[in-house]
């Protein structure tokens, strides 16, 4: 009960976020990490959750980040599930490892896929990565990208 509770507030809660906004479809591709902020995750968007990696400070939630998103886009595959492609820079002169991954929710925020399992990617200095997930669910629509440093 307790459970479902929490679940229902959080529904609630994320379509009144989704008002707020004035939007009435989900933005296309992604949002830069520089745009996040520190409280609640956005949907559509990549976020660096390693704070050896990127620092949110601030009144305003500025970053001082490693790593800069050149894009993230949704795509739908021949079988009809969506697929995520983010293309993650690193802007050291040295080479880093990382771990992505993607969840992922329907149109009205809902989750439809738990977090999936964490993919390895490494990035050379100064150059980008590309990161690939697809949903497991139909009705998925939204996502939200996690990067943190490989563990």
């Amino acid at each position: 009960m307790i459970t479902l509770r929490k679940t229902l507030t959080l529904v609630a809660a994320t379509a009144a976020l989704g008002l707020s906004a004035c939007e009435t479809t989900p933005p296309e591709g992604g949002v830069r990490i520089d745009q996040q902020n520190n409280i609640r995750p956005e949907l559509n968007s990549v976020r660096v959750i390693d704070n050896t990696l990127a620092k949110y400070v601030g009144a305003k939630f500025k970053v001082d980040s490693l790593l800069d998103t050149e894009g993230a886009y949704v795509s739908t595959g021949p079988t009809g599930f969506k697929k995520i492609t983010v293309q993650i820079r690193n802007k050291t002169n040295v080479a880093l490892p990382l771990q992505a991954r993607a969840s992922w929710y329907d149109a009205s925020g809902v989750p439809t896929d738990g977090a999936q399992s964490w993919t390895s990617l490494f990035v050379q200095p100064n150059a980008m990565v590309t990161f690939e997930q697809s949903s497991a669910r139909l009705n998925s629509a939204q996502y939200y990208v996690e990067i943190r440093g490989a563990q």
